[in-house]
């Protein structure tokens, strides 16, 4: 009996262990480095369109809500996707939440969202409908596409997928 005992703790820990590494990749216990680029499905290409650039990297957007649940389930996956992009100083990111006017992928809390940003949103959602992706002015997307599915990994895959075509330009 106790061998059992020590097993079953034994499984436990183990079991916490795996619990909590998950929680430590991007809050949703997504391991946004080791999933790769797949193929662009999701994201719409505006046709002849002049890549939107800042200090000669594409510059990519999320326009959402604190208060949707569709940007919600996004949130975590894009920021760190777009985290580990700019860390490697690939691209320039913003995440505009509309409601608060702050950037989540800065430290700071901004207060209003730039016109020139809200210009933007406008530009590729005249609807104003949340969440809307803006990858390089050359892709967009209105929603997720994945969501019904639960698939963060798809959504990720997708998001390299079009920053990798940008960088390629």
């Amino acid at each position: 009996m106790p061998g059992r005992k020590i097993l079953f703790i034994g499984i436990l820990l183990i079991a916490l262990f795996v619990l909590l590494m998950g929680c430590v990749q991007d809050g949703n216990g997504t391991d946004t480095n080791s999933i790769a680029p797949t193929s662009i499905k999701s994201f719409s290409k505006m046709e002849n369109a002049q890549v939107c650039m800042e200090n000669g990297k594409p510059v990519v957007r999320l326009f959402s809500t604190t208060w949707c649940p569709h940007c919600k389930w996004i949130k975590d996956a894009f920021d760190s996707t777009m985290k580990e992009y700019t860390a490697q100083g690939k691209i320039i990111a913003y995440h505009w939440e509309l409601d608060t006017g702050d950037n989540t992928l800065t430290p700071e809390a901004e207060g209003a969202v730039p016109a020139s940003e809200s210009a933007i949103y406008k530009q590729f959602n005249p609807e104003g409908t949340v969440p809307t992706f803006v990858f390089g002015c050359e892709y967009y997307r209105i929603g997720n596409a994945y969501e019904s599915q639960n698939d963060l990994k798809a959504e990720i895959g997708e998001f390299k997928a079009v920053i990798e075509e940008l960088l390629k330009g």
